[in-house]
């Protein structure tokens, strides 16, 4: 049903419409007004009991998230679980890189040249954790896995666009007040004229006034003039309130692209904050697994064909270590592994499953990282954690969350998820990424070719063993291959980040893995 434009806001509307503009804390804010509630997230668990899995033989492809969640919850329950991992470490794409560390691509390779310090790492995967995903944070909670806010939204960081406001930067904290107040004007002076007389009894319209006033720093004339939480040209100090900086113009931030995605960006469900990750890199997670499941991780086994037998399967696996192959028997086996690197595999799956596994797009995400001689975003910026945002390729910038104010830190000089962009920047040597990344941060930090070193870049279409970044369906494919991918194909179930509707997030890999462990142990009660 299309709503005359002509009529008011319904609360239902204006409740979508506080939280696309104002956030998290806009939508509550109305949400509280109106007299709304909202719904917490919940974990999915898995209630197994010890010794239910006796005599069962799993077989697990992958030793990514999801692997290592159903090894751990099956591993508990008794199952004979052998985890097949291609890489020489755990975690898949959760994956942090330290100085020395090797990173190889289909035809590059990288030594990361970062100094010796436990501060100095870069998490070319995921690299935050949303305090709705309640299932890898129980994880964390179980494993002992310590964890520290994650700043992913900051007011001192930067936005730059070329086309907008002659190409230089401004401060998030500028382009945010000054939306929202000119926004904000606008719907005060709707209200006046009675637009929404129809829609709004007169106390809400006296609470959403009230609600304005605040949200958009407006004047007792209900006028956006500017406000101080946009920034000052003088601070305040000893000698006055300041100078504010002066409002920009709503035409101008309207023009300026930046505004219709970066601005809400951190008010969705699952960037707001506050943002969560592992103290000391990602792969803690994946360590602290490993850690439990010591002697069921078999690394550098790579699995080339995958048969049905009799009730169960047959694994034909190369040990790349030893140069030697071998059947593994299984009861179930779970393919976890990317459904790019599972197209490759030798299999007998059924004609749906195999449709299924080659019907979603991998994205072409790219990131690039850089030690800086001295935290110049701290020191000359003010910038503690965060995210700056460019229309270049590079697309953003990100700061370090912790250890603050010592002498060098790691800076993500690029996260790149639009796949032309990818693609293009994959195809260039290591070097060339690093030229591209350090011209177009100059934009955001003058002079920063000279305060960054060591880059180190992963294109991750090109990493052996994960052929992209994340997978994406489209809309018609959620209802069919989707949805047979998430049934067993005889002794074979599948889980990973693909199978959730969480794709590219940690949490998603772990939901799934979930999800298959229940199935497995519904069907080895039956046998």
């Amino acid at each position: 049903m299309v709503k005359d434009p002509r009529r008011g806001l319904t609360r239902r509307q204006l409740v979508h419409f506080a939280g696309g503009l104002g956030g998290v804390a806009g939508a509550y804010a109305t949400l509280s007004a109106l007299g709304l509630i909202e719904t917490p997230a919940q974990a999915a668990t898995v209630d197994l009991a010890p010794g239910s899995g006796k005599g069962t033989r799993v077989a697990i492809i992958g030793a990514g998230i999801a692997g290592l969640v159903a090894a751990y919850e099956l591993d508990k329950a008794g199952y004979e679980v052998r985890v097949l991992e291609a890489r020489e470490r755990p975690g898949g794409r959760c994956w942090t890189i330290r100085g020395g560390d090797r990173v190889e691509e289909n035809d590059f390779g990288q030594r990361c040249g970062f100094d010796a310090d436990p501060s100095l790492y870069f998490n070319p995967g995921p690299a935050r954790i949303s305090h709705q995903h309640r299932t890898l944070l129980g994880y964390c909670r179980a494993l002992g896995v310590p964890l520290q806010v994650m700043v992913n939204e900051n007011r001192a960081a930067f936005v730059q666009h070329d086309r907008a406001f002659g190409g230089k930067r401004l401060t998030f904290r500028q382009a945010v007040s000054d939306s929202r107040g000119a926004v904000a004007e606008l719907l005060a002076k709707s209200i006046q004229k009675g637009a929404l007389d129809q829609e709004l009894d007169g106390r809400d319209r006296e609470r959403l006034i009230t609600f304005l006033r605040g949200f958009g720093d407006l004047d007792r004339d209900r006028l956006y003039r500017g406000s101080p939480n946009a920034g000052y040209t003088d601070a305040p100090g000893t000698d006055g309130w300041g100078e504010a900086l002066a409002p920009l113009p709503l035409k101008d931030l309207l023009g300026a692209q930046f505004t219709y995605f970066t601005l809400p960006f951190f008010e969705s469900l699952h960037q707001a904050a506050p943002m969560l990750e592992p103290v000391g890199g990602m792969d803690r997670i994946a360590t602290a697994f490993a850690e439990r499941l010591r002697g069921r991780i078999e690394y550098r086994a790579v699995v080339n064909q995958l048969r049905r037998t009799g009730k169960g399967a047959t694994l034909v696996v190369t040990d790349l270590a030893r140069r030697t192959e071998r059947p593994v028997e299984a009861d179930f086996v779970l393919v976890t592994a990317p459904l790019k690197v599972l197209e490759s595999i030798d299999s007998d799956f059924s004609e749906a499953h195999r449709r299924a596994i080659h019907a979603p797009a991998y994205v072409k995400a790219a990131k690039i990282a850089f030690q800086a001689r001295r935290r110049f975003w701290e020191e000359d910026d003010g910038i503690y954690g965060g995210i700056s945002w460019t229309n270049r390729d590079i697309t953003q910038v990100w700061y370090p969350s912790h250890d603050f104010h010592v002498q060098r830190g790691v800076i993500v000089g690029g996260y790149i998820w639009t796949n032309r962009i990818g693609e293009a920047f994959g195809a260039l040597p290591p070097d060339l990424r690093a030229e591209a990344a350090i011209r177009s941060g100059e934009l955001l930090h003058p002079g920063y070719g000279q305060e960054v070193e060591h880059p180190v870049s992963v294109a991750w279409a090109k990493v052996p063993w994960s052929e992209g970044a994340w997978a994406e369906w489209a809309p018609s494919q959620r209802n069919d291959e989707y949805k047979t991918l998430q049934e067993p194909d005889g002794p074979f179930h599948f889980a990973g980040e693909h199978l959730s509707y969480l794709p590219g997030w940690q949490e998603g890999a772990a939901v799934s893995a979930v999800r298959a462990v229940r199935q497995i142990a519904e069907r080895a009660r039956s046998r």
